[in-house]
């Protein structure tokens, strides 16, 4: 068979421009220490990175999620715990303001120091981030969530709560309706609430009070009658339709028991004097301190007046500490979510570490495979380069 000299020529020259482009390949893998530089490299590996490169990049923005989160939750926290101090404050106001050595002008003093305090709380819940929403008013965050509209605080946010993707089917709360904080917080001891007759005359005070696990869930009175002034005092207690539950006579200081409810009262009612005791219902926190500055800001001139201030003080005391209480489970809350963000976290991580691994295991470069490769190729370039050196001078022109 015969070989044209132009066909040998071309053979060499595309011998040596493959060898090259080979050469050029392993120059840039070692330049950019990647195996796969390009699709063509390796199409299954670089379909393979790409895929694993979007996983991470979800990962991230999930990190980028949880530290907003933190951030939100860890706001909210503070807010409560400046509400949790400025309550704790009212409940120390009113225990002073409520013992009877007090003047009509101290107790004044101290109302006005808990209507401040009324206002540093309706602050704080309007309280906004740093994006500027305010964080208890659900979805509405461009207005303040709550207003104090004719001498009641009223809420004018929604119920919905706001969640943040964290983690692959996981999300998170990252804010609680104002309403839930601030108002719904069961009166009384949580199940009960007594509160003395609004009319009433005498100089009877509630005190401790309680339910039992026999407790019937029903709206009761207790109606007080003295026919005459020597007579003894008595009582009858009935239920929401009426219905005689209990009979008794009054005596300062002792125990009243009926259907697994308990209370104890100190001093005289009047005949027709009356005390309810109905189920808890929702009352929110700043009910209970404008009920206490209230009631420390009217005059008591005698004891009838001292009796029903001592009852409002008593009542919103109790409501408070159930709204401290509330407060303190919103607080475990927030910790408890703020807990599995950092579990969540902590996941994300594992898993992206494992699939920057596979990552560096599919493009990354063995430096030493591909060094040798490298002095091979140039080896073989400068042997091909040298043959045709060779090959091509052999003509006789260069003898004639």
């Amino acid at each position: 068979m015969r070989i044209s000299t132009l066909q040998m020529y071309k053979q060499s020259v595309q011998s040596m421009q493959l060898q090259q482009s080979e050469l050029h390949r392993t120059e840039a893998q070692l330049a950019s220490g990647k195996r796969i530089n390009k699709p063509s490299d390796d199409p299954t590996g670089a379909a393979k990175v790409l895929d694993l490169t979007s996983t991470i990049g979800v990962i991230d923005q999930f990190s980028r999620n949880v530290a907003g989160a933190e951030s939100s939750l860890a706001f909210e926290e503070n807010v409560i715990a400046s509400v949790n101090n400025s309550l704790q404050r009212v409940r120390e106001l009113a225990i002073q303001g409520n013992n009877a050595t007090n003047s009509d002008i101290d107790r004044q003093a101290i109302a006005q120091e808990i209507n401040q305090k009324l206002d540093e709380l309706i602050g704080l819940a309007n309280s906004r981030d740093g994006k500027g929403e305010y964080i208890f008013g659900g979805f509405t965050v461009d207005n303040p969530p709550f207003a104090d509209v004719a001498g009641s605080v009223v809420y004018q946010g929604d119920q919905n709560q706001r969640f943040v993707q964290i983690g692959e089917g996981t999300q998170t709360a990252v804010g609680d309706s104002g309403d839930r904080v601030f108002s719904r917080v069961a009166s009384g001891d949580g199940t009960i609430e007594v509160v003395a007759g609004s009319a009433n005359t005498g100089s009877a005070i509630v005190g401790e009070f309680g339910h039992s696990n026999s407790y019937q869930r029903d709206n009761y009175t207790i109606a007080f009658s003295q026919a005459l002034s020597t007579d003894p005092i008595t009582y009858v207690i009935t239920d929401g339709v009426g219905a005689s539950v209990s009979t008794g006579t009054y005596a300062d200081g002792e125990s009243i028991a009926f259907t697994g409810v308990h209370l104890r009262m100190n001093g005289t009612p009047d005949d027709g004097d009356t005390v309810n005791i109905n189920p808890s219902r929702n009352a929110s926190v700043f009910e209970a301190v404008r009920g206490i500055a209230n009631a420390l800001s009217r005059p008591a001139p005698d004891s009838t007046a001292s009796a029903k201030l001592h009852n409002e003080v008593a009542q919103g005391l109790a409501n408070l500490d159930q709204g401290l209480d509330h407060l303190g489970s919103v607080r475990a809350s927030i910790g408890s979510r703020l807990n599995n963000i950092d579990a969540v976290q902590n996941i994300n991580q594992d898993l992206k570490l494992q699939l920057q691994t596979v990552v560096s295991q599919t493009q990354d470069l063995d430096y030493a495979e591909a060094i040798s490769r490298f002095n091979l190729q140039l080896t073989s370039l400068q042997a091909a380069q040298q043959a045709f050196v060779k090959t091509s001078g052999l003509t006789l022109f260069q003898y004639l």
